[in-house]
């Protein structure tokens, strides 16, 4: 199962969620990011749906945790992903270069809608700290997704 632990991200990005979160509190929307590093073979059962029979998809889910889906849900691909930047490793240890998020509501249950202000200020925000946000791309548009740059080999990087 995919890790909510802001310790699995990037230093670099484990920074800037820290601050994504805070500015979204201090501007009234609380943050949930659900999702920080993820298995290779995680992000291989994810790409399989929508490509593979329900038989083999619900083993790949099965073997990384994953509950079994139906039939109709294998008929939607929830990523082009191959690999992913959550699955980024430094030294041997998660270090993902992504993170899914979505604002709660008010009774603090996720709001998963992708649409409305507490979205458009969850947007803005990341894209003020300099994120890469994934809904501003074509296919498949990616709401929840925020990212940064691979980072060089020759990079200083301070926590």
């Amino acid at each position: 199962m995919a890790s909510r632990d802001l310790a699995d991200l990037h230093p670099v990005l484990r920074v800037l969620a820290q601050q994504h979160i805070d500015i979204c509190a201090a501007s009234g929307v609380r943050l949930l990011i659900y999702c920080t590093w993820r298995s290779p073979d995680e992000q291989a059962a994810l790409y399989a749906q929508g490509r593979r029979p329900l038989h083999a998809v619900n083993a790949l889910r099965k073997a990384v945790g994953l509950s079994a889906i139906t039939d109709g849900e294998n008929r939607r691909r929830v990523t082009n992903a191959r690999t992913s930047r959550h699955s980024y490793m430094l030294d041997g240890a998660p270090a993902a270069l992504a993170y899914d998020c979505c604002p709660l509501d008010d009774a603090g249950r996720p709001d998963w809608s992708g649409e409305g202000y507490r979205w458009q200020l969850v947007a803005e925000i990341g894209k003020r700290l300099g994120l890469r946000w994934g809904g501003r791309w074509k296919t498949p548009r990616d709401r929840p997704h925020f990212e940064i740059p691979e980072p060089q080999a020759t990079e200083v990087v301070e926590s």
